[in-house]
């Protein structure tokens, strides 16, 4: 697969070998629970990132908490993630 960086500045263009690429297919059929590691796409961007799932699935949305996330206070807001855009993180990892 040829991947191209979606960051204007940067323009980059990667290789993957297919055994790399995690399709997002039917990914809003998971049951999210409370507390699940996950990948979800960062709110306005195209990356994903390790978030924690912090409220269950509600019309086509669940909300998260992305690692590393904290404010200028060190709280962690929820965002809200359609659920299409989240992935069981793969292997088990967390």
């Amino acid at each position: 697969y040829t991947l191209s960086d979606e960051d204007i500045l940067s323009n980059q263009i990667y290789k993957m070998a297919e055994k790399h690429v995690v399709p997002l297919k039917d990914t809003e059929k998971n049951k999210w629970q409370r507390g699940d590691n996950v990948y979800a796409v960062y709110p306005d961007t195209t990356s994903l990132y390790h978030a924690t799932v912090s409220t269950p699935p509600w019309n086509g949305f669940v909300m998260v908490q992305f690692k590393d996330d904290g404010d200028v206070d060190g709280v962690t807001h929820e965002k809200a993630v359609a659920m299409a855009h989240v992935m069981k993180v793969p292997g088990g990892r967390k």
